[in-house]
């Protein structure tokens, strides 16, 4: 029944398609190893970040509004997206709820206004949890931007 199979010769294209073979899984293990040790330092998540400086409970208002920009601007970054956001304008509703106004911003379009509703979350997997969002007219600050909702 196996005197049937022949093996592997040596020579003609036994030898080349195991070198070829060979040559292929070390070209990969090179870039993977290469990719490994290059590949830039993943930033720290913001709520590592608050924790590390010693923050407290839930952040002041100005202190969540940086961390919220700061977020979602390296979230941008990391995707290779334009938009950023800028000028928020957040208060605390009560402890870890807020509300901001911010701005949007990318090149060679027009700015846009937005509001949002969030709850600080530094505990889970995502460190504030969106609870209500949508764009107004005006971004100002948090007063002209509720204002604009009329």
């Amino acid at each position: 029944m196996f005197s049937r199979i022949r093996p592997l010769s040596w020579t003609g294209k036994g030898w080349l398609a195991l070198l070829s073979v060979t040559a292929v899984a070390a070209g990969l293990a090179v870039y993977a190893i290469s990719a490994a040790l290059g590949a830039p330092a993943k930033p720290q998540p913001a709520a590592a970040s608050w924790a590390a400086a010693g923050g407290s409970a839930s952040p002041t208002p100005a202190e969540f509004a940086s961390e919220f920009v700061a977020s979602a601007n390296a979230y941008a970054e990391a995707h290779r997206r334009a938009a950023r956001l800028v000028d928020p304008d957040c208060v605390e509703a009560d402890p870890s709820h807020y509300m901001c106004s911010y701005a949007v911003v990318t090149p060679r379009r027009p700015r846009q206004c937005h509001l949002v509703q969030v709850t600080w979350t530094p505990n889970r997997a995502s460190t504030f949890t969106v609870t209500l969002s949508g764009r107004v007219r005006r971004c100002g600050t948090l007063r002209e931007a509720l204002g604009s909702l009329r």
